[in-house]
């Protein structure tokens, strides 16, 4: 059987009655076992059909359902045969009510594939879907218009939706715990098409006023008509706008994530200079999902694209930081605290890279290296022991992690840059030198000197903090032993003064 075989008429096949029970037309014939046929006034107790009959439960209520019949749109299905998956789908329709979530799924997938499909078949299945009272109407509507916008029919979507469940009286009949979930949900979506014609209105305005360019100072018929047309068009486009912003300002005040309506409101805001409630939009997006990477992210880009305070920008990182410490924008928060925090910078880096999607980007350990003979350079006892504290954590895993010998090789010869900026960090945080040896005999001689200066500061530190964990050992050693004479001291007194009382009380016996 082809794959693609011929099309047929949709409408005359979802208006055929000229089905069987088995879902095939009369006298067609299918290979394996036979369909029965039900004769007028014949139930279907009454011929062998009952054999293949399936009783599907909904409630107290049991619905008869033929097994080949769902075996037959199965393998239409599968083979894409369009047509006989139609005509199937009609017997379902004719004989059995209730089955409205297989009428809906598999019904809109053989519409939206069959070649005859037109859109008024689309739009009458969505039309009697809706009435299917054991589907969501609104999740009913909403995919018929997700089909109409993947096809790029804007208006006929915007028509659809506008008339859709929410503008309809038998939208009354959803319960009250159900329709506040669907009602921004489908405003959402409303303000979305709404932003789509702007964006189509937009390019036509761009376009005619080009072309107006190219006619102007003449007072011809065609210059006086065209500009018309484009005052008519620019009027549209605000006007989709404004329902756009209003839409879009109701679904924000829901509690939610928003992410893709919010990004729209704010473009079409800023493309009119309203930046300053651009950013409240933002901001108030940002307050209600602290929560949602996407919240810290758009408001972020927005303070950088228009040079607000570097302050307010770290503030939104670091806020983002504390959920995501492996996102790309952590390398802007290094930049912007690199005067002032180099601690902080180091800890952020730290947590960035104990990711895995960052072990073979030079960026963030060509940053680490930096920071680090900084560091080494200025000799903080406070910036000290921030690295301390974070090699102290990492420094069982990290070796094998970051600076495995056998990695060397095939990093110099990819990426030396890389090779050279982690061997570096390597010299000068861990004493395993098999990394730092394997990268430094395959490293330009420029680079190796590079390598072998980080190992100097790298020994250095070392020694320093072993001569310091000894002299700290010696005072504690020191405080225990004084500790201990003190003690000791104590009870000889204690006894003296005991012996001294008995000899007393005996003498006065």
């Amino acid at each position: 059987m082809d794959a693609e075989s011929d099309g047929g008429d949709v409408e005359s096949v979802f208006s055929s009655t000229t089905w069987t029970s088995g879902g095939m037309l009369e006298g067609d014939e299918e290979d394996g076992t036979p369909f029965y046929t039900l004769t007028p006034g014949e139930s279907p107790g009454e011929t062998e059909a009952n054999k293949g009959l399936q009783l599907v439960s909904r409630g107290n209520r049991h619905q008869p359902i033929h097994v080949p019949l769902v075996h037959l749109l199965r393998r239409a299905l599968l083979q894409h045969n369009w047509h006989q998956a139609a005509h199937v789908m009609s017997a379902l329709c004719t004989e059995y009510h209730d089955v409205g979530h297989i009428m809906w799924q598999v019904g809109s997938e053989v519409l939206y594939n069959h070649p005859g499909t037109e859109p008024i078949h689309l739009q009458s299945h969505a039309d009697n879907m809706e009435r299917v009272v054991t589907l969501n109407r609104f999740q009913v509507h909403l995919e018929f218009i997700f089909h109409l916008l993947s096809k790029g029919h804007l208006e006929e979507a915007y028509e659809a939706i506008k008339s859709g469940p929410l503008r309809k009286k038998r939208a009354l009949y959803f319960t009250k715990a159900t329709q506040p979930v669907w009602v921004p949900v489908v405003k959402a979506y409303t303000g979305l098409i709404e932003y789509g014609l702007w964006l189509q209105g937009r390019d036509k305005v761009s376009q005619l006023q080009d072309v107006s360019g190219l006619t102007g100072g003449y007072d011809t018929q065609e210059s006086v008509m065209l500009d018309s047309t484009l005052t008519t068009c620019e009027e549209t486009v605000q006007r989709y706008a404004g329902k756009a912003e209003d839409n879009f300002e109701d679904v924000l005040k829901e509690p939610g994530v928003w992410d893709i309506f919010v990004t729209k409101q704010v473009e079409m805001l800023e493309y009119y200079d309203r930046t300053e409630e651009a950013g409240k939009v933002l901001q108030s997006y940002w307050e209600k999902n602290p929560e949602n990477p996407n919240a810290h992210k758009y408001y972020y880009l927005f303070l950088k694209r228009h040079n607000s305070p570097d302050e307010q920008k770290v503030k939104v990182l670091k806020e983002l930081q504390k959920i995501v410490p492996s996102d790309e924008l952590m390398l802007d928060l290094v930049c912007l605290k690199q005067e002032d925090d180099l601690g902080e910078c180091l800890c952020v880096l730290f947590d960035l890279l104990d990711h895995h999607c960052w072990s073979q980007d030079i960026r963030p350990w060509q940053k680490l290296a930096d920071i680090l003979r900084n560091i080494h350079t200025m000799q903080s006892p406070s910036l000290l022991e921030s690295v301390e504290q974070c090699w102290y954590i990492r420094r069982d895993w990290w070796p094998p992690y970051h600076f495995p010998p056998s990695s060397a090789n095939h990093m110099v010869q990819t990426h030396p840059n890389l090779a050279c900026a982690k061997a570096v960090v390597c010299s000068l945080m861990s004493a395993d030198r098999g990394f730092s040896k394997a990268v430094s005999d395959l490293l330009q001689p420029n680079q190796r000197a590079v390598l072998e200066e980080a190992v100097k500061i790298g020994d250095a530190w070392r020694r320093s903090q072993n001569r310091r964990r000894r002299s700290q050992n010696c005072r504690r050693r020191r405080s225990r032993s004084s500790s201990a004479s003190s003690s000791s001291s104590n009870s000889q007194k204690e006894r003296h003064s005991t012996s001294s009382s008995s000899s007393s009380s005996d003498s006065t016996g």
